[in-house]
């Protein structure tokens, strides 16, 4: 099975130096980022073009930034706390989340949603119920993060009400799990 995915569109990042190699100057080096690929227990990684020419296979997808001026604010581990599920990887542009604005719910940190889901064939923890389908968003830092939908909430002036919030708190996860017969 395929363990590499192309992804919908491509992003310029902006990749530290230090994760290019320890002879490398201080600074940043601007890139192209166009692929991911998973292997199961490990985090999901990243293919890069970068402005030197070179293609790279392996940054960690917390060491990339979306801007020149980005810091490193935010632990990876809260950034994508789910290590990849499977080898094969989908990797998908759900239109009408892309530029969303986004607030995880345990940090209140804030972004917007990329329009990137990233999905695994085999997305379970154990059980088919547990699917995470994961959101790739760009946080107000420059980060990228990878959260499932149960670890962000969404604002859409148009629909999304504040005070209906208070629902959140009820809602459970699904113990049903449909299959086409």
């Amino acid at each position: 099975m395929p363990r590499h995915a192309n992804l919908p569109f491509h992003l310029y990042v902006t990749v530290p130096n230090h994760l290019l190699g320890p002879g490398m100057p201080g600074g940043t080096t601007r890139g192209i980022w166009h692929a991911v690929y998973s292997r199961p227990g490990q985090m999901l990684m990243t293919h890069v073009l970068l402005e030197s020419g070179a293609h790279w296979c392996g940054l960690p997808m917390h060491g990339l930034l979306a801007t020149q001026d980005g810091g490193f604010w935010h632990d990876r581990h809260d950034l994508e706390p789910w290590a990849g599920m499977g080898e094969h990887l989908e990797c998908l542009h759900l239109h009408y989340l892309e530029g969303l604005e986004v607030v995880t719910i345990k940090y209140g940190w804030k972004g917007r949603h990329t329009g990137i889901v990233i999905d695994w064939a085999d997305g379970f923890s154990r059980y088919p119920h547990e699917h995470k389908p994961l959101n790739l968003l760009e946080m107000d830092t420059g980060q990228f993060a990878l959260l499932p939908n149960n670890y962000v909430t969404y604002s859409d002036k148009h629909l999304v009400n504040p005070s209906k919030r208070e629902d959140l708190k009820n809602y459970r996860r699904g113990e049903t799990t449909y299959w086409e017969a």
